[in-house]
């Protein structure tokens, strides 16, 4: 299936499963998910991951399914509305790199009042519209201190990373940071890389509009996204620390 574009009745699909997020609703329009939204999305992961590979840029569907369900899990949480009320999918880096590197996909409806509000809690995203992030998202403790280390080693390159970064008016998002520097990195508290070496996460975040979603062009927009974020993965693919 070619990429089209998100239509006006897939966004509106998941507007109304915001404010009837409940399975007799979503029994009853099941059809516009099944038929629309749902091969929208896969569409964009294949034209996304093409368009990645056509910048010399490796990110696949793992498995062949990176998205992610609509359903909640709610077995260990106080919200029990069923449904998620975006669609997800994760592309991940295909390369043999120690360290791997990710691009997020997250499609929304705007937010009510039209704004797009900052990404302070990457791992939950509901509420901010459509939006995609690249870069180092760990969930290994191990994997987080090797990147760090790759800070430590050389923190010219780490501010030379952040500069190019920020000549491509890229900046990173808040990055879940811990409050005192971590163990084993204490010989650079004060220093320039201390705030780098206090993260948990280093991942770059573009809003996409309400425009742009549905727009054909759309894949291409995220790779070259992607691309911009070079210098960030490129680091992470130097293998943090020396083997």
């Amino acid at each position: 299936m070619t990429f089209s574009g998100f239509t006006v009745a897939d966004i509106g699909f998941l507007s109304a499963l915001a404010t009837n997020n409940d399975r007799d609703w979503f029994a009853g329009n099941r059809a516009a998910y099944d038929s629309g939204v749902k091969p929208a999305l896969a569409a964009l992961i294949d034209a996304t991951s093409a368009a990645c590979r056509q910048r010399g840029l490796a990110f696949v569907s793992e498995k062949g399914n990176s998205a992610f369900r609509i359903h909640r899990d709610t077995r260990f949480s106080a919200d029990k509305r069923p449904y998620k009320t975006h669609v997800s999918a994760t592309l991940m880096d295909a390369s043999p790199h120690r360290l791997r590197a990710m691009v997020y996909l997250h499609v929304e409806p705007p937010p009510p009042d039209g704004g797009v509000e900052p990404l302070e809690r990457p791992d939950e995203p509901t509420g901010h519209g459509a939006f995609v992030a690249t870069g180092f998202y760990f969930s290994e403790r191990e994997q987080i201190d090797e990147f760090r280390r790759g800070i430590a080693v050389d923190p010219h390159a780490w501010l030379a990373v952040e500069a190019e970064l920020a000549a491509r008016r890229l900046a990173l998002d808040p990055g879940a940071p811990v409050k005192r520097i971590p163990k084993g990195f204490e010989d650079h508290a004060g220093s320039h890389i201390e705030p780098a070496l206090k993260r948990t996460r280093w991942v770059l975040s573009r809003p996409i509009s309400a425009v742009e979603v549905q727009a054909p062009e759309l894949p291409d927009l995220i790779a070259d996204f992607v691309s911009d974020a070079r210098p960030l993965l490129e680091f992470g693919w130097g293998g943090g620390s020396p083997a």
